[in-house]
């Protein structure tokens, strides 16, 4: 059986979180014939925003490139990395690592392309301003559906996301999550931190009813086509 590498520990919540969700998703079929997963959780990785921001992410690439080289050792097929900010160094992580990886944008990108649809990219204040997504080679097919927090709001959701990594009660997320779709009349929400995977079942479980109400979540993604990702 083919195994899924996740490098974790960017936060350590959301990557132990997405293993939960993967075998939650495929709750009723036979146990053997589930995916086999092995979680490389390390928080001691240096803050990828901190890192951005001061213009140095050396030691950002040194440990998640030794990271993956651990997982491959571990004999993993395929590696996500549980941290949307951190695919800012995966130009820079050797090649033969780099071919192993899931790159999360384009997780994003597929799901948006089967329906195209005004989508607005919720991001910790490093992807924004190293433009991870703008930068990625296929930017150019979704650029039209994506919108952005204003700057008083980036600063909001990072100050959540943060709080979140610190396992404050989600209600307050939440609460300000709720706000976002009737302020920017936009209705898919596009999870580009892996922190916002902690919201992703209480948020859905809010919007139920609402037919129009999407969210993007590559975490989500993974675990609902991890047996199609490692094929």
């Amino acid at each position: 059986m083919k195994k899924l590498g996740i490098l974790g520990g960017m936060g350590p919540l959301p990557s132990a979180e997405l293993v939960q969700t993967i075998y939650h998703i495929h709750t009723g079929e036979k146990e053997q014939e589930l995916p086999a997963c092995v979680l490389y959780s390390d928080p001691s990785i240096p803050d990828r925003t901190e890192a951005i921001l001061a213009g140095d992410t050396r030691e950002v690439t040194a440990r998640v490139s030794r990271a993956l080289a651990e997982l491959a050792a571990a004999g993993v097929d395929r590696i996500f990395i549980a941290c949307v900010t951190a695919h800012h160094v995966l130009p820079d992580v050797p090649e033969p690592l780099r071919q192993r990886v899931i790159n999360l944008i384009d997780l994003v990108i597929d799901d948006i392309l089967e329906a195209p649809r005004p989508c607005l990219l919720l991001c910790t204040t490093g992807t924004r301003r190293a433009r991870i997504f703008e930068r990625h080679e296929r930017w150019d097919e979704i650029a039209e559906h994506v919108r952005f927090l204003d700057d008083d709001d980036q600063h909001k959701l990072h100050d959540h996301l943060y709080r979140l990594k610190k396992q404050a009660p989600p209600q307050e997320c939440l609460a300000w999550l709720d706000l976002l779709p009737a302020k920017y009349g936009v209705y898919n929400l596009i999870f580009g931190c892996t922190e916002l995977h902690l919201m992703h079942r209480p948020l859905a479980a809010r919007h139920a009813a609402r037919d129009h109400y999407c969210i993007i979540d590559p975490m989500m993604i993974v675990a609902r086509d991890v047996k199609k990702l490692l094929a």
